[in-house]
């Protein structure tokens, strides 16, 4: 949004025609009366308009994916998916330390009964 808007303003600094007539909204440029350049349009050699500068059609697929429900830059896709790995790494390690210290306290209350069924004080608990 940005760009399109500094894009606008830099062609009603520099064209005669788009004088006082330039205006931007969220998908496109109106540079001058019936003159209107949409975000997405493409020129004659296919390449896209994205607010800032025509791109070849690989362009956005060469730095960009789909993958959980957004794009994605590649570099931050897999920024995002160390950090998720990081993340479960943790997890796993803190419920393993949480079911090692439950085993222990649960294996501690439970040897305090000896094989015959008295606890540690001689009493007989059938």
């Amino acid at each position: 949004m940005k760009r399109a808007l500094l894009f606008a303003a830099l062609l009603t600094m520099l064209s005669p025609l788009a004088m006082h007539t330039a205006q931007a909204s969220s998908a496109s440029i109106t540079l001058a009366p019936g003159v209107t350049l949409h975000l997405g349009d493409r020129d004659r050699r296919g390449y896209y308009w994205d607010g800032g500068r025509w791109r070849e059609p690989r362009w956005w697929n060469d730095r960009y994916s789909w993958n959980d429900r957004r794009w994605w830059r590649h570099e931050e896709w897999r920024r995002h998916q160390e950090w998720e790995r990081e993340r479960r790494w943790h997890q796993r390690d803190r419920d393993r330390r949480w079911e090692h210290q439950y085993r222990r306290d649960h294996h501690d209350r439970h040897d305090r009964h000896d094989h015959h069924g008295r606890d540690h004080h001689g009493h007989d608990h059938h």
